[in-house]
């Protein structure tokens, strides 16, 4: 919730790429905030409702993705090679500008047990 929070309720405006993981809403994005943000969530959440993120995700700008976990609970996906080479291309290709991380994005989330939505611009 500390990432969601420095692009809303305390902006930062040198945060230019960011992954909320589990997240719940924290307000209304800043204008001065214009980072790249990739969510993570479990649809099965007990701890962080994923309506919560994903009221978070609808009220950004473009430059977001969601990618879903279905089935998993609140962090028992955090080290699932699909979390961790989607999170890894994300960040290549929002710091470093690496466009080849920007086409792999959706293999690297692709499984019968997610789901991958993007907003990219």
């Amino acid at each position: 919730m500390t990432t969601h929070g420095l692009l809303t309720a305390w902006p930062d405006a040198r945060i230019t790429a960011a992954i909320p993981m589990s997240c719940v809403d924290m307000g209304n994005p800043s204008p001065s905030v214009r980072a790249k943000v990739l969510f993570t969530h479990g649809d099965r959440d007990g701890t962080c409702p994923i309506s919560s993120a994903r009221q978070a995700y609808r009220e950004l700008p473009a430059g977001k993705a969601f990618l879903t976990f279905r089935g998993a609970g609140h962090s028992n996906y955090f080290g699932d090679s699909r979390t961790v080479n989607t999170s890894v291309d994300w960040m290549r290709w929002n710091l470093y500008g690496d466009t080849g991380a920007r086409d792999r994005l959706r293999a690297d989330a692709a499984s019968s047990t997610t789901t991958w939505e993007s907003a990219l611009s």
